[in-house]
């Protein structure tokens, strides 16, 4: 022991703690991988990146020869030594941290950075790398087909599920490092640019011109994209509440394969219905003039290709990538293991457009032909919840956790399902989940212990039975009305006691329809109608099964449909009320339902005086005859 440490006082284990405390205190690298159980080596630690700004100057759109210049503003997650980015080929020129430059070394798609400084963590930090060449054509770890930025004869385009990204930006390249991004992409004239989010300028330089787009939410790096083409056909619409829907159509494309896309309006309205608000500033499609290999939901702009143009089930694959938007996008997965959840999630909502736009019998259609394609194929299929590094995207995530989706449906009710929906959607939006908590929503919103379904459904390589929908007479009556899809062919005896706490003279009652979202067919025209739209009220009307205005009724309904509850305010068909806010002349819910079969309305416009008693619709199922 020396003289100091004894005239200090300090034993020898005093001292080692010290020594052990001054090491713990030293910046350490961060790591060279963030953590993903399927692909280790994907994303780094040690950082979080909050915006990327990437400016391109493509000189050669043939080759796709650039200079780039990407910034990214950061935040340090602990006192780092060093750093690192994924960026795959391109030769770099320098880079800087926070202005001052930055010794770097390169392994693999690896750059590993050492600023002149350590970084303390908490701080902000702005990395700036330059960089030239061509992207290196990639082919995913996951799926062998090409990835990242594609350059095909008159243009490009990125697709870039699950690691094709770093091939045109450095990036921490994992969706648990969702950043905003600023796209500044100078092209020569007469080519054009179509990238995520806003387009905010398109700048003449001349014999060029640099279109800046802005994408203010976070976004996982795998849904950026970057398109460049000799011309666009911009085409705008209006989505729901105001929403700027905007489409770039590679020039020459034929009119009638675009026409699916004229749905999207339709589609981003119904999904903010039964998920939540859109949750993004805008939303549209990019069609390339080649064919892209897949479709993608990159964010607020999914890409297809002319092979996607091609398919009879087109309508189907835009309502899958709109979704995406919500589930995917918004609620990002935090680990590639867990990848069901956003192609599983899809593929359903596929089908739930079906049964939105097509009816009840096309869904359950749907549903035999997904089930029966899973059950035939079982033994070439993952469980959606055990997907292989090197296939990633096998169809075990997207038809297996479609079906698994649908038997979670049938296991806890309309419901009980649809509010699992919205809670996970509001939850978790902008940020990142795993399968566990999709399962503690559902067990909070069901009441139901959820683990051993989930491990049938999700982790088992056995397809089971789908559940047998509980028919029971309470499960029958619902929030938006009784549910009677599920006994098609059969009657169903109800009894209905009316009362009224109003000046007014209300009647009211009960109308069919063939889907749970309220949507009507016009029994003239064979018009669908959903709430909200034109007409509604009176389709609605002419499929009441009955008007009522006070005392007891016994109806007998044909089960294969739902039955809603309205009400005619003073026996005003102009003011025509039902569960579908939508479908209400000032867009209020007007009812409220209770677990016991209860529906009562307010009868003034603007809710009045919000009691809800105006006119109430007690139901009792009573008995299948």
């Amino acid at each position: 022991m020396c003289t100091i440490c004894n005239a200090l006082g300090l034993g020898a284990s005093r001292l080692q703690s010290l020594a052990q405390a001054v090491e713990t205190a030293k910046p350490s690298p961060g790591a060279e991988g963030i953590g993903d159980s399927l692909y280790p080596g994907f994303g780094n630690g040690g950082y979080d990146a909050q915006h990327y700004t990437i400016d391109l100057n493509v000189t050669d759109v043939n080759t796709s020869t650039l200079s780039g210049i990407t910034t990214i503003d950061a935040r340090a997650t602990q006192d780092l030594s060093r750093f690192n980015l994924d960026f795959i080929g391109f030769t770099i020129d320098g880079i800087t941290v926070n202005g001052q430059p930055a010794e770097f070394s390169r392994t693999g798609q690896e750059v590993t950075i050492t600023p002149a400084d350590p970084l303390p963590m908490d701080t902000a930090f702005t990395v700036e790398v330059e960089y030239s060449g061509s992207p290196e054509q990639i082919t995913s770890v996951a799926i062998p087909v090409p990835t990242g930025w594609v350059t095909f004869d008159g243009g490009s385009f990125v697709l870039s599920e699950p690691d094709g990204a770093a091939n045109y930006y450095p990036v921490n390249d994992h969706p648990l490092d969702k950043a905003s991004y600023t796209f500044r992409v100078t092209v020569p004239d007469p080519f054009e640019v179509a990238a995520n989010g806003i387009l905010e300028e398109a700048i003449d330089n001349g014999n060029s011109t640099t279109y800046v787009f802005e994408a203010r939410d976070p976004m996982a790096s795998y849904l950026t994209t970057v398109n460049i083409t000799n011309g666009f056909n911009l085409v705008t619409e209006e989505g729901p509440d105001g929403l700027l829907v905007r489409n770039y159509f590679a020039d020459g494309l034929p009119d009638e394969q675009l026409e699916p896309f004229s749905l999207q309006p339709k589609m981003l309205t119904f999904f903010s219905e039964i998920f939540g608000p859109y949750p993004f500033e805008v939303y549209g499609s990019v069609v390339m003039n080649t064919e892209t290999g897949t479709a993608l939901e990159t964010q607020t702009l999914s890409i297809f290709g002319l092979d996607q143009l091609d398919s009879p089930n087109l309508e189907e694959i835009v309502a899958h990538e709109a979704s995406h938007q919500w589930f995917g996008n918004s609620v990002s997965l935090a680990d590639w293991s867990d990848i069901w959840l956003n192609e599983g999630f899809a593929t359903y909502s596929q089908g739930l457009w079906i049964e939105y736009s097509r009816g009840g019998k096309a869904f359950d259609a749907w549903v035999d032909d997904v089930y029966n394609y899973v059950a035939a194929s079982v033994d070439q299929l993952v469980p959606p919840g055990l997907p292989q590094a090197d296939d990633l995207f096998n169809a075990g995530v997207y038809e297996w956790g479609a079906v698994g989706l649908h038997a979670l449906r049938l296991e806890v009710g309309d419901d009980a399902f649809f509010d699992t929906l919205q809670t996970y959607f509001d939850r978790y939006q902008g940020g990142n989940v795993t399968t566990e908590d999709l399962i503690d929503v559902a067990e909070e919103v069901s009441g139901q212990e959820l683990n051993a379904f989930f491990d049938t459904w999700f982790y088992s390589d056995e397809l089971a039975a789908l559940p047998e929908p509980d028919v029971s007479p309470e499960a029958l009556v619902g929030a938006t009305g009784v549910n009677l899809s599920e006994l098609e062919g059969q009657f169903v005896q109800t009894t209905v006691k009316v009362s009224q706490e109003a000046g007014f003279n209300n009647q009211g009652g009960f109308y069919a329809t063939d889907n749970p979202y309220g949507v009507v067919v016009d029994p003239l025209t064979g018009v669908r109608i959903a709430p909200g739209e034109e007409g509604y009220a009176e389709a609605a009307l002419k499929q009441s099964v009955t008007s009522l205005q006070g005392g007891e009724t016994t109806l007998t309904l044909l089960g294969g449909f739902y039955y809603v509850p309205y009400l005619l305010a003073d026996g005003d068909r102009n003011e025509f009320y039902t569960p579908f806010a939508a479908a209400n002349r000032d867009g209020l819910d007007h009812v409220q339902s209770s677990s016991t079969g209860s529906y009562g309305f307010e009868d003034l416009a603007g809710l009045g005086d919000k009691d809800f008693n105006d006119f109430v619709l007690q139901v009792e199922v009573s008995a299948v005859v």
